[in-house]
């Protein structure tokens, strides 16, 4: 599932229809979430509790950790909150809307705020703890922005898995497996499938398009659908993984 960054209302039909193929077809499926839950959309409490939900529901589900869900995390549970990257988070990449989703912008102090936060919402608390940084299949794996292309996929730097761009993104030769990834939004919000990666994150909280990336079991089929304008309307392509 590529970057929701707050848009429950765009997550929620997109697993009902995830639940809805699994009905259909048998095999229980697993939902890897690649990160950046929270920030930027509207409803970032909704959206979190629809992850914190999955597990429980399809138990190999798992939360990769983005580099927004680690801000988030960072500055709810820090000894002492660095001001300075608090109000950068806060007023410059979304976190006001995920702070308005917990009703915790009317508390006095960030301190407090987070006292809240961490003694009414123990299960959202615990899924940012237990993010992984990266899933590794048999051909494919997973992570939220990326890996450096130069180091061995068991090898990878915890904040190139969560920041890297330019160098992952530029790299046009062979790499050990398919890397799934979002953190940086496609130039027209859709997917963009190349031999070594895929990219899914179609900026939701801005274009409406929330898209993920459905693999079968031998990891030979894929598929691209996606939820855009509110659960309305649902589209998608189809291509083979050794293409």
């Amino acid at each position: 599932m590529g970057d929701v960054h707050g848009r429950a209302d765009l997550l929620e039909p997109l697993l009902a229809a995830i639940a809805a193929d699994a009905h259909a077809s048998g095999p229980e499926p697993r939902v890897l979430f690649l990160g950046d839950i929270v920030d930027r959309g509207p409803c970032s409490r909704e959206a979190m509790d629809l992850v914190c939900d999955t597990p429980a529901r399809w138990p190999l589900s798992r939360l990769i950790q983005g580099n927004h869900d680690a801000y988030f995390l960072d500055i709810m549970t820090a000894d002492q909150v660095d001001e300075k990257r608090f109000g950068r988070w806060l007023m410059r990449i979304g976190g006001y809307q995920t702070m308005e989703s917990y009703g915790l912008l009317s508390v006095g102090n960030i301190r407090d705020a987070a006292t809240i936060f961490r003694a009414n919402h123990p299960h959202p608390l615990q899924a940012l703890k237990d993010a992984s940084p990266i899933v590794v299949d048999d051909r494919f794996a997973y992570v939220h922005a990326g890996i450096d292309p130069t180091r061995s996929i068991g090898d990878q730097a915890p904040k190139d898995l969560m920041m890297i761009r330019d160098r992952f993104l530029d790299h046009e030769g062979q790499l050990s497996h398919i890397i799934a990834h979002g953190h940086t939004p496609t130039s027209d919000s859709m997917p963009d499938s190349r031999p070594c990666r895929i990219a899914i994150d179609t900026g939701a909280y801005a274009s409406g398009r929330l898209t993920c990336l459905a693999i079968s079991a031998d990891e030979r089929n894929l598929s691209l659908p996606d939820c855009y304008d509110f659960g309305r309307k649902h589209r998608g392509y189809t291509r083979d993984a050794d293409e």
